[in-house]
């Protein structure tokens, strides 16, 4: 699974994952991807909500799902052109409908549009495989 860095050297997802998860999020997020990694359908992915809609659609924005810490989180993503490849974009969390940060569809839309012209470098993100 790899995460998006952009030109600059700012990494989302990863600062993210290390600033707002607490560590049973982490370990739960971790867990996650471990499962899902090995499965080759990710219409069979634990946690896959589907492909968003609205403005998010036409990048294929994909949703997955998790609960820790009382909280409902939320990772969005990209298939990449590599076979297997999943690009994660955003975290979040999500609370009666609404997504926090708020501009969290808004942020992965733009990381997918950049992703697309190739203005971000990737950083393959290795699946713990010790949980």
């Amino acid at each position: 699974m790899d995460c998006t860095i952009l030109q600059s050297g700012s990494r989302p997802f990863e600062d993210w994952y290390q600033k707002e998860l607490s560590d049973d999020g982490r370990l739960t997020l971790d867990s996650l991807l471990k499962v899902n990694h090995k499965t080759k359908d990710h219409l069979q992915w634990m946690g896959f909500r589907g492909f968003l809609k609205g403005k998010a659609r036409e990048h294929r924005i994909w949703e997955l799902g998790y609960k820790a810490d009382g909280r409902q989180y939320r990772v969005f993503g990209i298939f990449g052109s590599v076979r297997k490849r999943a690009i994660v974009l955003a975290g979040c969390y999500h609370k009666m409908g609404n997504y926090y940060p708020p501009n969290a569809i808004n942020a992965a839309c733009e990381m997918a549009r950049k992703v697309k012209e190739g203005k971000v470098m990737f950083l393959e993100r290795k699946i713990k495989s010790d949980l």
